[in-house]
């Protein structure tokens, strides 16, 4: 019984430390943010102003084009206004599920900052065949990507 308890232990140990470190230094950020509310990352700030237009395909019609919707993103830097960016994007929904494309927006720019991305931007609620969606229904789900500190 002892020796399986060291060989447990033994193997235990090796695996623990064998296993790959996350040398991943980026700090991820995730909100669902309503027209007008912010995203706060520090002293960065992402604020969703509103939706341009919305030309999604609606639930139960059949469309040639997906369509897209935009929306006005403003960026501010310790309070103060550093720009504003469209971010045009396509969630397509097929039945009770959304597609999301791949996104990888650099907004590193607004910020002075090596790496900062958007890596993910929905909007809904999804256009319904009929029902036309008012800018107070809109909400954005949005997941930025930060580099870490290096230490």
């Amino acid at each position: 019984m002892r020796i399986t308890i060291i060989l447990f232990a033994l193997f235990h140990s090796v695996l623990m430390f064998g296993q790959d470190k996350d040398t991943s230094k980026n700090k991820i950020h995730h909100s669902i943010l309503c027209l007008g509310d912010y995203m706060v990352l520090g002293e960065k700030t992402i604020k969703i102003k509103q939706v341009i237009s919305d030309s999604r395909c609606p639930k139960g019609v059949t469309c040639i084009w997906a369509g897209e919707v935009k929306v006005l993103v403003e960026f501010y830097d310790e309070g103060k206004f550093k720009g504003d960016k469209i971010i045009t994007g396509s969630n397509i929904s097929v039945g009770e599920t959304e597609i999301i494309p791949g996104f990888n927006i650099s907004i590193a720019d607004f910020f002075d900052t090596e790496e900062l991305n958007i890596r993910k931007f929905v909007v809904t609620p999804y256009p319904e065949a009929g029902y036309k969606i008012s800018q107070e229904e809109y909400s954005v789900e949005l997941t930025v990507s930060e580099a870490g500190e290096n230490n």
